[in-house]
C-alpha cells in the first residue's frame, strides 16, 4: 500500500492545540524534549507530532518512524490517534508499539546476526525457572527476590559476578552477619548462571532479554536502522539505562529526536527507571529544545495548587509553572481518624454522601481508591462488601495468569517450542495424566545431566531409552497419550488451508485434553465465569488473526538480509499472539459488572496515566506513604504527587490515628508542612448548591436541580448531609497523643479541643450555597457533641495558662483601679482612738458598727409583700477585637480580601482638644528640642496667665532647664492632678492639668523653635551635656 503525504491536511492536527502545544508539534527542531506535568494533553501533543513528520515539508515514510510506549494500552490508543488525524492506513505502517515488542521485531528479523536460534520464544514472567534452579541448589533465598535481582541488574547491563563477591583482601575480617550475605551474595551469582543457561537451553529469552539482545544487535550491526528517520518515545522519565542507549542507537543516523515527559512523575525506580535520563539527554543533544507544557485540563485549581505544594517540598527538581484551566472547585480534604478500620467505614459513608449531595450526577465508576500498597485495601473491602459497594481490583491478577487461561497458553507454547522446559512440565499432567511430580522433576534432573531438554528425554524415553529414569507402566501411557496430542495440534499448524484459522486449531487443542469437562469438574462453583474468559481468549486470537500480515514487517535494508524462517502462515499468527501475550502488562476486568458501576481499588503505580472524578488516598502516614523500605523519598512524594494528580474534582485523604496493627501513626511528613494547612479541609466538604455546580462545570457535565438533589437526599437514607459521623480521633485517646499540630498547622505540644462551632466555622466551603436540609430522627448510638462555645474534656497546658495569664492581668488592673481611687480622694485621716479604752482601763472596747442583717430578719420591701432589688451587677462592655485577633479566624481567612478588610475593627483616633478647653496632650512622640544652656531668671510674682494647651514635650524641655527656679520661687500647694485615660482608643492618650505644669510650658512657648536630626543629634548633644556638667 502507497502513502502519499501530500493527501494529509494539515488544519485538523493543529485546531484546539494551545500556544505551548503547537510550538512543541510544528518547531523544526531535530531533537525536542516536551516537559509534560498531569493533564497537560501530553497523548495529543505527541501524535500530533508524529502526523506533522508524516506531512510536507518532511514527508516521512511510516515505515521509517519508531514510536515507542510503555504500555501496550498507550500503543493501542496512540495507534487509534493517529488513525483519526491521517486515516489511510497510516498508522497500520509505522513501527508502533512498547520498546519490547520493538525490539522483538529486529531481533525476529535481525537475530541471526548475533547467533539468536530460529523459532525463540519469550519466557513468561510466572515461569517457575528461577523456583526451580533456587530447589536445585538447595539456596535459602527467596525466589521473588531472586527474580527482581536478575531483572536489577539486567536493567541496568551489568553482571552480578562483578558486583555481588566482595574483594579476596578483605573475605578475612568480615564480621559474622557480612560473610551471611556474601554466602547468599555467591549463591545468587551461580543461580543467574544457571538461569542464564537454562534459558539459552530452553531457546528462550526473558522480559529484560529483548532489550539486551536488541542493544547487542544494534550496537554490532547498526545498519539494521539505518533507515530510522525519526523516533519518538512516550513517558521517557521512566526509560532506563539500556532504553536510553537503545534510543541513541536507533536515532543515530539522523538524530531526529522527540520525547515526552515530566521529571515529576517519574515512580517506577524499583524497576530500575533512570529520572535522570531527561538531563543525559540534554547533555548528549546540546541543540534540543525544550518546550513546557504549562496548561492542566484536568484538575481543578485547588487541587493542583496543593499537589504543587506536596511536589516543590523537592528543592532539587527543576522549576515548572503549571496553570489550571478549571475553577477553584472545592479544597482537597485532609481527615483524620481514630482507626484503619472506621477509616474504611467513613469512605463508603462519605461515597454515599458525595452521591446523594450531587443527585446523582457522580457514578460509582467515577471513584477511585488509590493505595500505596495492595495489602491496605482488605477493610476497605470488607466495608464495601457490608454496603453492597460493587468495586473492581486495579493491578492485582493479570488475565494471562488465570489458571484456565495459562494452562491454554502453556499447551501452545510447548506446540510453538518443543524445548520450553517449564510450560511442559506444567502441563504435562494436566489434566491428570499419572505422572507425578516425582517423575517431573526426575525427567528434568535427567535432562539437565544430559543437557537436553525434557521433551527430548520423554521422546527418547519412549522411543525405548530411559536411562537411569524409572518410570511406571502408567504413567508411560500418560506420557505417551501427551505426546500425541501435541505431535497432532503441530500436524493442525502445518496444515496450509485457507479456510483454517488459529481459533480452529485451539479449539482441536481442547477437544483432544477435553478442556471443557476438565474446567467442569475441577471448578464447579464458577465454571461459568471461567469458561467465558476461556472464550475472550479465542475472540483475542480471531482478532491478531485479521492483523495485517505485514504487522511486524521491517523495511528491507539493501546489503543486510533479513532472516528467511520457513513458517506456515498459522504458525506465523501463533508466534504473534504467544507475544502479544507476554508483552502484555495490563489487567483485564471481570465481564458480568459494568465498569461505570464499579469504585476502582487499584494500586497508585497501577493508575498512573489514569483520572478520576473523586479519588480517595487513604493511610497517608509515615511508614506507609513514604514506604518503611523505601530508599528514595524523593521517589515516594513524586508517588503521592501522582496519586493526587488523578482527581479532577473532589479529592479525599485520610490518615488512621491507629493503623490495622492498632499502632500509633504520624501524619506523611509530606502534608505535615505549615504552607499546606491553609489549602486542605479538615472535614469532607458540605456540597452547597454552588459546589455541585463547580463539579459539573469540571467534569463538562449537567448539574442536577435543587429538586432533583433533594429528592436524591431523600432517597438515599444517608444520616446527615455533612461529614460529621466520624470523630477525628479516638475520645478514650489523650489530646497530648496528637500529632502536634494545630488547625493552622503551628506545632504544639498539645492538641487543642475544637468546639463545633469553630470545626464548622474551619470547614466552610469555598462555595456557599444550597444545602438540604433533613428532618429525621437522630440515630440510636450517635456520640452527642457540646453546644457551640462549651469546650469539654482535658485541658491542655497553653489553656491553662491563658487563664493564668488572664487573672494575673485582672489583678494587676484591679490594684491600679484601687491606687487611682486613693489619689483621687487625697490622704486617709487615722480614726480617733477608743474612747473606752482612755478612760476605763481594761474595758472591751465598743463593736464595730455593721449594716449587715441578721440571718432571721426580713426587709422593709418583704415586710409590704414586695420583693427586694438584686445586687446590682456591673456591666462590663465586650471587649472590641483587635486585628490580629479578627485574622487568626479560619472564617475570616476563607472570605475574599474585600470582605476581610470589612471584618476588621475600624480604627480609633484621639480627638485633640481645642486651645480653650484648658488641657494638653501628651504626645508618645514629643518634638526634639535641642538643649541650651539659660542663664537663671526669677519668675515674675504676677499672676499665672491663663491655662492654655501647650504640647506636653515643650513642657518637658522648659522643666528641664528651670526646675530649680521653679522649685524655689513656687510656694503654692501643688493642686490635685486629674488623669483621664481614653480605654477605648487604640492609643494612649493623658491629659495632665497642674498649675506649676502651666507656668512651666508658657515659658516654653517663648523659646526658639529647633529640630534636631534625628539620635545621632540627640546623642551629640546629650554627651556635650554630660561634659559641660563635669566641668
Amino acid at each position: 500500500m502507497s502513502f502519499r503525504a501530500s493527501q494529509l491536511d494539515l488544519e485538523p492536527m493543529l485546531v484546539g492545540l494551545n500556544n505551548a502545544q503547537r510550538l512543541a508539534v510544528t518547531n523544526p527542531s531535530s531533537v525536542v524534549q516536551i516537559l509534560a506535568p498531569p493533564g497537560s494533553g501530553k497523548t495529543r501533543t505527541l501524535t500530533s507530532r508524529v502526523a506533522w513528520l508524516l506531512c510536507p515539508p518532511h514527508s516521512l515514510d511510516p515505515r521509517n518512524v519508531i514510536v515507542a510506549t510503555f504500555t501496550v494500552k498507550a500503543s493501542r490508543e496512540m495507534r487509534e490517534r493517529i488513525s483519526k488525524l491521517v486515516g489511510n492506513g497510516v498508522e497500520s505502517r509505522l513501527v508502533l508499539g512498547t520498546f519490547h515488542s520493538i525490539a522483538r521485531r529486529y531481533l525476529i528479523k535481525y537475530g541471526h546476526l548475533i547467533d539468536i536460534k530460529a523459532g525463540w520464544g519469550i519466557a513468561d514472567s510466572g515461569d517457575s525457572l528461577g523456583i526451580r534452579i533456587i530447589k536445585r541448589r538447595k539456596s535459602p533465598l527467596d525466589p521473588s527476590q531472586v527474580r527482581s535481582r536478575i531483572s536489577h541488574f539486567k536493567a541496568r547491563n551489568s553482571s552480578p559476578a562483578a558486583n555481588a563477591l566482595p574483594p579476596p583482601s578483605t573475605a578475612t575480617i568480615q564480621s559474622t552477619q557480612a560473610r551471611v550475605k556474601d554466602i547468599s551474595a555467591e549463591d545468587f551469582v551461580q543461580i543467574f548462571q544457571d538461569y542464564e543457561e537454562a534459558l539459552e537451553a530452553s531457546n528462550l529469552l526473558d522480559y529484560d532479554d529483548l532489550l539486551l539482545r536488541c542493544l547487542e544487535l544494534l550496537k554490532h550491526n547498526p545498519e539494521c536502522v539505518s533507515n530510522v528517520e525519526a523516533v519518538l518515545i512516550d513517558e521517557f522519565q521512566d526509560t532506563n539505562l539500556v532504553q536510553f542507549e537503545l534510543m541513541k542507537l536507533l536515532a543515530w543516523k539522523r538524530e531526529r529526536i522527540t520525547i515526552v515527559g515530566d521529571p515529576d512523575q517519574s515512580i517506577y525506580g524499583f524497576r530500575a527507571a533512570e529520572i535522570r535520563n531527561l538531563s543525559r539527554m540534554v547533555r548528549a543533544y546540546p541543540q534540543a529544545l525544550v518546550v513546557h507544557l504549562e496548561q492542566n485540563y484536568r484538575s481543578s485549581a485547588s487541587i493542583l495548587l496543593a499537589a504543587l505544594e506536596v511536589i516543590e517540598q523537592d528543592h532539587n527538581r527543576p522549576k515548572k509553572p503549571l496553570t489550571p484551566t478549571h475553577a477553584v472547585g472545592t479544597r482537597p480534604v485532609l481527615r483524620r481518624i481514630p482507626s484503619a478500620f472506621l477509616e474504611a467505614s467513613w469512605i463508603v459513608s462519605e461515597i454515599q454522601r458525595v452521591r446523594a449531595m450531587t443527585g446523582g450526577m457522580v457514578e460509582l465508576g467515577d471513584i477511585a481508591i488509590l493505595v500505596r500498597s495492595a495489602n491496605l485495601t482488605r477493610n476497605i473491602e470488607t466495608s464495601f462488601v457490608k454496603a453492597g459497594v460493587a468495586y473492581k481490583m486495579v493491578g492485582g491478577l493479570r488475565f494471562y495468569d488465570r489458571v484456565e487461561i495459562k494452562t491454554l497458553l502453556d499447551y501452545l507454547r510447548v506446540v510453538q517450542n518443543l524445548g520450553n522446559n517449564d510450560a511442559l512440565a506444567r502441563i504435562v499432567n494436566t489434566p491428570a495424566r499419572k505422572v507425578g511430580d516425582a517423575t517431573v522433576k526426575t525427567l528434568l534432573d535427567e535432562g539437565d545431566k544430559r543437557t537436553k531438554s525434557m521433551w527430548e528425554i520423554i521422546r527418547a524415553g519412549l522411543g525405548g531409552i530411559w536411562g537411569d529414569v524409572k518410570i511406571a507402566k502408567a504413567a508411560e501411557k500418560g506420557l505417551s497419550d501427551f505426546v500425541g496430542i501435541i505431535l497432532s495440534t503441530q500436524k493442525q499448524l502445518e496444515e496450509d488451508d485457507q479456510g483454517k484459522g488459529l481459533v480452529d486449531v485451539v479449539e482441536f487443542l481442547m477437544r483432544k485434553i477435553g478442556y471443557e469437562d476438565y474446567l467442569r469438574r475441577g471448578y464447579p462453583e464458577d465454571f461459568d465465569a471461567r469458561w467465558s474468559n476461556v472464550s475472550e481468549l479465542l475472540s483475542q486470537a480471531q482478532e491478531v488473526e485479521r492483523l495485517d500480515d505485514d504487522e511486524d514487517m521491517l523495511p528491507d535494508i539493501d546489503g543486510l538480509p533479513q532472516s528467511q524462517v520457513g513458517q506456515g502462515r498459522l504458525q506465523l499468527v501463533l508466534d504473534r499472539f504467544l507475544s502479544n501475550t507476554a508483552l502484555a502488562n495490563e489487567v483485564k476486568g471481570d465481564d458480568g459488572v459494568v465498569g461505570r458501576d464499579q469504585v476502582t481499588i487499584s494500586t497508585i503505580h497501577a493508575s498512573k496515566g489514569l483520572e478520576w472524578p473523586i479519588v480517595f488516598i487513604p493511610a497517608v502516614y509515615q511508614g506507609s506513604i513514604p514506604h518503611s523500605r523505601a530508599d528514595d523519598t524523593d521517589e515516594e512524594r513524586r508517588l503521592l504527587y501522582v496519586a493526587m494528580t488523578r482527581a479532577q474534582a473532589l479529592l479525599y485523604m485520610s490518615c488512621p490515628v491507629r493503623n490495622s496493627q492498632k499502632d500509633k501513626t504520624k501524619l506523611s511528613q509530606f502534608l505535615a508542612h505549615r504552607s499546606l494547612h491553609p489549602l486542605l479541609h479538615s472535614r469532607g466538604p458540605a456540597l452547597g448548591f454552588s459546589s455541585v455546580q463547580s463539579v459539573g462545570r469540571i467534569l463538562g457535565r449537567e448539574c442536577p436541580s435543587e429538586v432533583q438533589i433533594q429528592t436524591a437526599v431523600d432517597k438515599s437514607g444517608i444520616a446527615s448531609t455533612l461529614d460529621d459521623q466520624f470523630p477525628d480521633k479516638d475520645p478514650s485517646e489523650s489530646d497530648s497523643e496528637g500529632d502536634g499540630l494545630d488547625e493552622d498547622g503551628v506545632r504544639l505540644k498539645r492538641r487543642r479541643l475544637q468546639s463545633e462551632q469553630a470545626s464548622s466555622r474551619a470547614n466552610r466551603p469555598l462555595d456557599e450555597g444550597f444545602r438540604p436540609v433533613i428532618s429525621r430522627e437522630r440515630p440510636v448510638g450517635r456520640m452527642e457533641k457540646p453546644p457551640p462555645g462549651v469546650v469539654v474534656g482535658f485541658k491542655s497546658a497553653g489553656s491553662h495558662m491563658q487563664e493564668l495569664k488572664e487573672t494575673r492581668l485582672n489583678q494587676e488592673a484591679e490594684r491600679a483601679r484601687v491606687e487611682r481611687e486613693k489619689q483621687r480622694r487625697g490622704p486617709v485621716m487615722a480614726q480617733p482612738p477608743n474612747k473606752g479604752s482612755g478612760l476605763i482601763k481594761g474595758a472591751p472596747a465598743a463593736p464595730a458598727r455593721s449594716n449587715k442583717r441578721l440571718a432571721d430578719q426580713g426587709s422593709l420591701l418583704s415586710y409590704f409583700g414586695q420583693k427586694a432589688p438584686g445586687p446590682v451587677r456591673k456591666v462590663v462592655p465586650p471587649k472590641t477585637p483587635t486585628a490580629t485577633e479578627v485574622m487568626r479566624d479560619k472564617s475570616i481567612r476563607d472570605k475574599n480580601l474585600k470582605e476581610q478588610i470589612e471584618a476588621l475593627p475600624q480604627p480609633k483616633f484621639p480627638v485633640r482638644p481645642d486651645h480653650h478647653s484648658g488641657v494638653m496632650l501628651l504626645s508618645s512622640s514629643p518634638t526634639r528640642v535641642p538643649p541650651k544652656r539659660r542663664r537663671k531668671r526669677e519668675i515674675p510674682s504676677s499672676p499665672p496667665p491663663p491655662v492654655s494647651s501647650v504640647p506636653f514635650s515643650r513642657h518637658i524641655e522648659s522643666a528641664r532647664v528651670e526646675r530649680h527656679s521653679a522649685v524655689e520661687e513656687t510656694t503654692t500647694t501643688v493642686e490635685s492632678t486629674v488623669v483621664i485615660h481614653s480605654a477605648a482608643s487604640s492609643r494612649n492618650t493623658t491629659t495632665v492639668t497642674n498649675s506649676n505644669a502651666v507656668v512651666m510650658a508658657a515659658a516654653a512657648v517663648a523659646a526658639p523653635k529647633r529640630r534636631t536630626l534625628g539620635v545621632r543629634r540627640s546623642m551629640g548633644d546629650g554627651w556635650r551635656n554630660r561634659a559641660s556638667a563635669k566641668r
